[in-house]
């Protein structure tokens, strides 16, 4: 399975979304961590076993003080899969899902139609065991696609406005912001496939923003 590789680190989503997994990089520099920022890099490989190193994120976390999301819906690639929550392991490592049909949302980042912060979801690309993962196909997702954050309490609707990709290494600290505008960021694996290291190169990072407040369930 691949995982996502951290990269910078202030929280800038990422799937480790050519997800297989999420990958562990350094920790952001001083100077990031003074302004506010989250720790980065998810990277994935779909070959990857869950014990390879994945993203890492600020280890404090609270509550969120709304419902969590349950499922998250991006029509425009026939995406209708489930979100669990994930947190950072006891390696400060940012969870994944196993299951690459399973969304992970990052407990320590912003909840559905926050007012501040990034809503971060990640997830596997593939898997060698299972194939195509949720974010299959999120690299050819364009602006102007919508997407649905379904929660107990209703919907958190946004608009994908950017997809970029970035080398593993290089994944941009604002990433995982939890302060700045509202917004929501998957995150996954993409680019070129190292068959030697069973990795992909890159990671693809989908930007959205919302489309509307929260509309009731």
């Amino acid at each position: 399975m691949t995982w996502v590789r951290q990269g910078p680190l202030w929280l800038v989503f990422a799937l480790s979304l050519a997800i297989s997994g999420v990958g562990v990089g350094q920790m952001v520099d001083a100077h990031l961590r003074d302004a506010g920022s989250v720790p980065a890099a998810l990277a994935v490989s779909p070959a990857v076993p869950p014990a390879e190193r994945r993203a890492e994120p600020p280890a404090v976390s609270s509550p969120p003080p709304v419902a969590e999301p349950t499922r998250l819906s991006l029509p425009a690639l026939g995406v209708d899969a489930p979100v669990v929550g994930v947190t950072v392991g006891t390696d400060g490592q940012l969870g994944v899902p196993d299951n690459p049909a399973v969304l992970g949302w990052w407990r320590g980042g912003a909840w559905p139609a926050a007012p501040r912060g990034t809503v971060v979801l990640d997830g596997h690309v593939d898997t060698r065991e299972a194939g195509p993962g949720a974010l299959f196909r999120i690299a050819s997702v364009s602006p102007g696609a919508t997407v649905s954050l379904r929660t107990a309490d209703g919907a958190a609707n946004y608009v994908v406005q950017a997809v970029r990709h970035y080398p593993k290494s290089a994944l941009p600290a604002e990433v995982f912001d939890t302060t700045g505008n509202p917004r929501l960021v998957l995150i996954s694996c993409g680019g070129a496939f190292d068959h030697a290291t069973r990795q992909y190169k890159d990671n693809v990072v989908v930007y959205a923003t919302p489309a509307t407040a929260a509309t009731p369930a």
